[in-house]
């Protein structure tokens, strides 16, 4: 049975969302794949804040379903960021990173939804010359395989990235 597509939409994360993103960095379910260690609002002040005021080369938004935030996303050219391009391989595209922060949303199709939304309404858009966005995903991380895939990401190669295993995804625009 598919479920029913909702109204997914974006919007930039801004100094009043560091306390909600600082709380759900430190949710459980974020701790596998995305968050791996404890984290402070003063830590997350400090490398999201730097995205907001435009001091990092990173793209930030909240995704909202029926106007509430329930996901984060990031994306960044990868020729900004010297350690990720290591890691990928790659100086062409773009990279998004993303997670839905209520639990109770995963496995809903809204991953989906929110991933093939995005690309479309607001990363590429940031990024016209770029043609190709990569996404990495830990090999355990099924869930997110299966998302990425539906939304046309195809299976490139492998990578290591802080001693984890990783399956990179690659798109066209």
């Amino acid at each position: 049975m598919s479920q029913p597509t909702q109204e997914i939409a974006f919007r930039d994360l801004d100094l009043g969302d560091l306390a909600r993103l600082a709380d759900w960095l430190n949710r459980p379910h974020l701790r596998r794949f995305y968050q791996f260690a404890p984290t402070t609002p003063e830590a997350v002040a400090a490398k999201y804040g730097a995205y907001i005021r435009g001091d990092a080369p990173t793209h930030s938004h909240l995704a909202l379903l029926d106007g509430a935030p329930f996901a984060y996303l990031q994306c960044y050219r990868i020729a900004d960021w010297p350690d990720w391009q290591a890691v990928v391989q790659t100086t062409e595209g773009i990279s998004i990173d993303l997670f839905i922060a209520e639990p109770e949303l995963i496995g809903r199709g809204l991953g989906r939804q929110m991933l093939a939304r995005y690309l479309d309404a607001v990363a590429f858009p940031l990024y016209p010359d770029e043609r190709l966005c990569w996404i990495g995903h830990q090999l355990p991380n099924l869930a997110a395989l299966a998302c990425s895939e539906a939304c046309g990401f195809a299976a490139e190669r492998q990578c290591i990235e802080d001693g984890k295993p990783y399956v990179l995804l690659v798109r066209e625009r």
